[in-house]
């Protein structure tokens, strides 16, 4: 497993730096991508140690920019504000600052919060190809609740996405292995969308169900209380499996004002369910997120 996550991270790498495997005479093409991987180094190195599933990313990141054509940029840079939950199952709610990011090329990479993506395979709206991401962390100073438990660190993750497109629909796929901090295992997504432009070129809605999922070493960061852990926290023993820990629905709303400026509107509401659901750490199993923000499109 640990071989085939260092293949795949190497082989981003190499496509964010030189081009998605372009050949020519031999040689290979010097590429315009190693901005992603800069990108995505700036993200590892400012994210805060709190925790943000990958389908609060996805809300805030997915559909800000219209597809490029073959061999151009398109970027939106931007900020806003959302209130969520400070950390999966807690019981109260905060505001954080969120980036609206996405810096695309063509249709063979993307790179923001959400990840920086490499389209290996690009055909008749199926994508699929290798993706390196950040999983934030958690600190036990956030809530009173989490004390004994320890600190969960950020970390860099590199795993693959998979994506069909048909018309007005898409699915969306994706499973990523912690490595900088590989206690927290691995996690994925799988999210069922509809985009529909309700007045054309001006405001669009993108919304649908979603699952998360992660192996047992994932579950067992996030949700378990080891016998150490137990002592500290006086929480009991618990040890939860792999499988599904959220089930939830999402939506986006996109205001483009004019040329480069654009509004967007997020929400998400999701259900911790399963093991993850059962645990002592979460107090609150239904979690909702509202946000919204600006971005300047060039």
């Amino acid at each position: 497993m640990r071989d085939a996550i260092r293949g795949i991270t190497t082989t981003i790498i190499r496509s964010a730096v030189f081009g998605p495997g372009v050949v020519r005479s031999g040689m290979v093409r010097p590429g315009v991508f190693g901005s992603g991987v800069l990108v995505l180094s700036a993200l590892l190195h400012a994210a805060p140690a709190q925790a943000q599933a990958l389908q609060d990313l996805a809300i805030e990141q997915q559909g800000l920019n219209e597809r490029p054509a073959p061999g151009a940029w398109s970027v939106s840079l931007g900020a806003g504000l959302a209130a969520g939950p400070d950390y999966p199952g807690a019981r109260d709610d905060r505001v954080r600052p969120v980036p609206l990011v996405e810096i695309g090329y063509g249709d063979r990479v993307v790179a923001g919060p959400f990840g920086l993506a490499v389209a290996a395979l690009d055909w008749n709206g199926l994508r699929v190809g290798p993706v390196l991401g950040i999983e934030g962390g958690r600190r036990q100073s956030a809530d009173p609740h989490l004390d004994g438990l320890g600190d969960i660190s950020t970390s860099l993750t590199a795993g693959a996405f998979i994506s069909y497109r048909l018309g007005l629909f898409d699915i969306y796929g994706t499973a990523r292995q912690a490595l900088t901090n590989s206690g927290s295992g691995l996690a994925g997504l799988v999210q069922f969308n509809i985009r529909q432009p309700l007045i054309p070129r001006t405001l669009y809605l993108i919304a649908g169900p979603d699952v998360e999922f992660g192996n047992a070493e994932h579950e067992q960061t996030w949700f378990g209380v080891t016998p150490t852990q137990s002592f500290q926290s006086g929480l009991p023993v618990y040890t939860p499996g792999s499988g599904i820990n959220t089930v939830g629905l999402h939506a986006t709303l996109t205001y483009r004002a004019s040329e480069h400026v654009l509004w967007r509107v997020f929400t998400n509401f999701k259900d911790l369910t399963g093991q993850a659901g059962e645990s002592p750490i979460v107090e609150r199993r239904t979690e909702f997120v509202a946000g919204f923000g600006v971005a300047y499109h060039f």
